[in-house]
Formats: structure tokens, sequence, C-alpha cells
């Protein structure tokens, strides 16, 4: 992996955004966040935990312990990353949560593409 730069400057995907629920208070909190330098700490933070714990991977409880975040934003930390190519997220899971690994760590696991599933993965039925 590339050393990162010491002023990472955050991914915003959504609209220019980290992305929020759709409350107001939600859509506060990510503008204040990514205005504030916040959201590009938290995400250079969680690529450098990622690097450190290697083909281990991460999960979001593992982001939320070591960042001291709730579930929302380590969730949604590890969600932009996925989104904008930084992290892969696994099929497999450790402790009922998926994984996200460095590409660095990929190796030959197989790998979910970002979005929403447009099927059941139960049934095939419609979503």
């Amino acid at each position: 992996m590339k050393s990162l730069p010491s002023e990472w400057m955050p991914e915003l995907p959504y609209a220019g955004t980290s992305g929020f629920s759709g409350s107001k208070t939600s859509e506060e909190r990510a503008r204040t966040q990514d205005s504030n330098g916040r959201t590009g700490k938290n995400q250079k933070a969680t690529l450098m935990f990622a690097w450190m714990q290697g083909s281990l991977g991460i999960t979001w409880k593992d982001v939320s312990r070591e960042l001291n975040l709730h579930h929302g934003s380590a969730s949604g930390v590890l969600s932009v990353l996925h989104k904008t190519g930084h992290l892969f997220r696994l099929q497999d899971t450790r402790n009922r949560c998926k994984i996200y690994v460095l590409p660095y760590y990929l190796n030959d696991r197989k790998i979910e593409e970002f979005g929403r599933k447009k099927c059941c993965p139960h049934c095939g039925g419609n979503l």
C-alpha cells in the first residue's frame, strides 16, 4: 500500500458528502464532520487500522472498538471506503460481521460488489 498523505482528503461520494440517513440531524452531522476534518480523520485511521490488521481484515465492530465510534459511524466509514475502492468487502464473515480488507490483502478470496442486492439471496425474489 502506498503511504497515505499526511493531509488525507476525505472521500465524499454521496453528492459531495460522506452520506447520511435522510434525517436533518444525520445530514447536519455528516456535513459538519465532512467540513471540520472528522470524516477524513476517521477514514484515514480506518485505512491505517486495516493495514495493521493485514489479511485478517476488519469489521464494523473492530473499527467501532478501535476508533471509539458507534455502529452507524463505523459502518458508514467502511461503506464509503468500499464504495470508493479503498477496501474490499469479503463474502466471509467474522462474528456475524462482514470483513473488509485492503486490496493488497485480498489474495484469492471472494468479494462482494458495492451496492444493494436486487434479489433475495435465499429465494431469488425481487427486493
